[in-house]
């Protein structure tokens, strides 16, 4: 398995002797049955990453592969929005004839 250089740089330079190392020191602090529990569920969390990473990167494909939003004259809509909000002396006027 030949695997680029900058992927493994986080490890630096271990050899098999530190990972032996690592591994019992592992083994001490978790015990002989707790080891394999310990790794099922660092493997169930890695998987869990992958699979949001994966959905993560599917949306923004998606919304990059989108058409773009066609240009609005927002001040046209401004103001017919205000055109169609009631003022307040239409509002009462509206009131009065309701009662």
């Amino acid at each position: 398995m030949n695997l680029p250089t900058s992927y493994l740089a986080f490890i630096g330079n271990f050899g098999g002797g530190e990972i032996i190392l690592i591994f019992l020191i592992v083994l001490l602090l978790f015990g002989a049955k707790k080891v394999p529990e310990l790794f099922r569920s660092l493997g169930k969390g890695v998987k869990e990453f992958k699979n949001a990473k994966s959905e993560w990167e599917q949306d923004i494909n998606e919304v990059m592969n989108q058409e773009p939003l066609e240009d609005h004259d927002f001040k046209k809509e401004d103001s017919s929005v205000k055109d169609s909000v009631p003022t307040e002396s239409e509002n009462k006027e509206q009131e009065k004839q309701t009662t």
